[in-house]
């Protein structure tokens, strides 16, 4: 069974400059994920949480991911501390596709996902930071399990029952021989390097897990992301508020729709160095 997993992407978070296009940098990265996985014609998609930020999501990251979910694959979303499912959460707003399952429970829950393979996960439902969900869980299916959730790094799966638990929370890459944390797969400050993406996960007759990570960032592609500390950029969105010649420029560069995520980037930031002051 092959898995494509990842977590903590952020959508919506805020970004000390460049906000707009790093934001669509990140709704890039998902929709890269979502073709990766039906290039690579996975099983399923996991997300362990922190797919957005609820208390600063965007009126149009609904509709967002109810379409870019839209797809082929089966795709499990177990809600973390920043999405956490509740009566506000996007979660509970859309209306998924058939193909889209959401946990729900603060508990883990079984779902099948092939004959001999469980796979069980549990959701943030209340503000309050990241927890043990495995804690206290102890397996009570046969054949090969799987957990999918949002929380620290478990003491030991093994003591759970669980083949082998894939998890978010922790932004730096960690795959352990039972557990998996993938890492946010786009850069959300400079100091992030390293290999991260979303990983393909290949489950095997025993439980076991073979892993291969995969660089899905768009943000990668703003080849002035890198300079960003030597180069500090505005906010765009506080300069495209301005009623100044560079106001203008920012607001017409983010309302063009032919310009991609890389070019917007560049021009964005030549642009605004030459028109420094006006």
């Amino acid at each position: 069974m092959k898995l494509l997993l990842f977590a903590d992407l952020h959508l919506d978070t805020r970004f000390p400059s460049a906000g707009p296009v790093r934001r669509k940098a990140l709704r890039d990265t998902l929709e890269r994920i979502v073709d990766l996985a039906q290039e690579s014609e996975v099983d399923a998609v996991l997300c362990a949480g922190d797919l957005y930020e609820q208390d600063r999501c965007a009126p149009s990251t609904a509709s967002f991911l109810r379409s870019v979910f839209d797809c082929p694959v089966p795709v499990f979303l177990a809600p973390g501390d920043d999405d956490r499912y509740g009566p506000r959460s996007v979660y509970q707003q859309v209306d998924w596709t058939p193909n889209v399952h959401v946990f729900s429970s603060e508990e883990l829950s079984p779902v099948e996902l092939a004959d001999g393979v469980t796979l069980w996960g549990a959701a943030h439902v209340g503000p309050g930071p990241a927890r043990d969900v495995l804690d206290g869980f102890a397996v009570t299916r046969g054949g090969v399990n799987l957990a999918l959730c949002h929380g620290f790094p478990p003491c030991d799966v093994a003591i759970t029952g669980l083949d082998h638990a894939f998890l978010g929370h922790v932004h730096t890459p960690e795959h352990a021989a039972r557990y998996t944390f993938p890492g946010n797969p786009d850069p959300l400050t400079p100091g992030e390097t390293g290999e991260r993406g979303a990983v393909l996960c290949t489950v095997n007759e025993d439980g076991s897990v073979s892993r291969e990570v995969v660089d899905v960032s768009a943000s990668r592609d703003l080849d002035w992301l890198d300079h960003e500390k030597a180069f500090p950029l505005p906010d765009f969105d506080s300069v495209a508020a301005e009623r100044t010649v560079r106001g203008q420029f920012v607001r017409d560069v983010l309302a063009d729709p032919s310009l991609e995520t890389t070019v917007r980037g560049r021009v964005l930031a030549t642009g605004l160095r030459a028109l420094e002051g006006r």
